[in-house]
């Protein structure tokens, strides 16, 4: 009976440990289970030729359907380009506070009339949230609505550009939505100038991102967003000065802008930009409680992905030229001209050089005489003025 009872209880100790090995087995790919279903890879699109018509439809394929109700994103892209570098659910349809100014801010840039002068209409005053004070009737220049746009976050600033602008508020979310379908976006709507929030008004971070990167092609808006501090008097009035609320252009070296963000819906949004070497890295978070520390990572990851290829020096010639009455032309560029390429791109660049018709008899130096298309590998990325040097 006891070797009966010693075989028993060692059958008892096998079950046992047979028993646990499977709660523990069963444990484990729970738990992995659960790590794969919260965890997602960062993607880096290699393909430097995509366009804006598919890039959408790439990134929905590539974001799964459990990050459609998401409630924060990030997109990091090359600003030459708009090459999209590293995301997460960047198709994401997220509300995006004040970041909504870059918009708005844009449209002031393009249309010619930075040097109005804006009369402050009743409506533009005391609008909610943040203000640079602007009074009624006050006479300001657009471009320093601009700023305060910009540099202070003004509400009041935007819906004073979007009445001279947009002969309203209604009309000017049209101007935007116009400038939105323009470059091929398909997850942003504004429906005011400033981002208080509308449950009508989104975007997604690929969007911001691509809406950034154009604007920043103008020298105008880079120049602004790019300002630590802006002084200027109001017509017939007193002398301002706007402190830039941004504080990555003190934290980051080469920090260019661009815009902070916050509401209670829309959380912590912060777009910013670096330009290094001929590299400009564009970085958008939506909803990021730590969005300081992110779009620093961000910006860092994309100037490791990618190169800055100088091709001319400024004020060096580059080329030379034979006028028809035999005038020999050194050609350059005012400042010095690269090419933003990825880290694994293949660099095969050529150009083209076109003169202008009916040229003086004595070109003087300084002066812009044609144009130059520099390719790649028979690709066209880019136009530029040349001048004499």
């Amino acid at each position: 009976m006891v070797g009966f009872n010693n075989s028993r209880i060692q059958t008892d100790k096998r079950q046992k440990m047979i028993l646990v090995s499977i709660i523990l087995s069963i444990s484990v790919l729970l738990l992995a289970s659960i790590f794969v279903s919260f965890y997602k890879p960062v993607i880096m699109n290699t393909n430097y030729n995509i366009t804006n018509q598919n890039a959408n439809d790439i990134l929905t394929n590539s974001d799964n359907q459990v990050n459609k109700a998401a409630n924060s994103s990030y997109a990091v892209m090359e600003g030459g380009r708009n090459i999209m570098l590293h995301y997460q659910n960047a198709t994401t349809q997220l509300p995006m506070a004040s970041t909504t100014k870059i918009m708005t801010a844009y449209i002031a840039c393009i249309s010619g009339k930075l040097n109005d002068t804006v009369t402050i209409p009743k409506v533009a005053v005391g609008v909610e949230g943040s203000s640079v004070y602007l009074k009624e009737g006050e006479k300001y220049k657009l471009i320093d609505l601009v700023y305060g746009l910009m540099l202070r976050s003004g509400n009041d600033a935007a819906e004073a550009i979007a009445w001279y602008l947009g002969g309203g508020i209604e009309g000017f979310a049209k101007i935007m939505n116009e400038q939105v379908k323009m470059m091929g976006l398909k997850n942003t709507n504004f429906v005011n100038p400033h981002g208080l929030h509308d449950d009508n008004h989104y975007t997604s971070a690929y969007d911001l991102a691509y809406i950034t990167c154009e604007a920043l092609k103008n020298s105008d808006f880079k120049k602004i967003c790019s300002t630590k501090s802006y002084k200027f008097k109001v017509i017939d009035g007193e002398n301002k000065c706007y402190v830039n609320k941004n504080k990555l252009l003190n934290l980051y070296d080469d920090c260019i802008g661009v815009k902070t963000g916050y509401t209670k819906k829309a959380g912590r949004c912060l777009v910013s930009a670096a330009e290094r070497n001929g590299v400009t890295i564009v970085s958008v978070v939506l909803n990021q409680y730590d969005m300081w520390n992110l779009s620093m990572s961000n910006l860092n990851r994309g100037f490791e992905q990618t190169k800055g290829i100088l091709i001319a020096k400024g004020g060096e010639s580059f080329a030379k030229i034979k006028t028809q009455n035999g005038q020999v032309l050194d050609l350059g560029f005012e400042k010095d001209i690269y090419y933003s390429a990825l880290k694994n791109e293949k660099i095969n660049i050529t150009y083209d050089i076109n003169i202008n018709n009916n040229l003086p008899e004595n070109v003087k130096k300084g002066e812009i005489i044609g144009e130059i298309k520099f390719f790649n590998d028979k690709h066209l990325i880019f136009t530029q003025k040349i001048y004499t040097i």
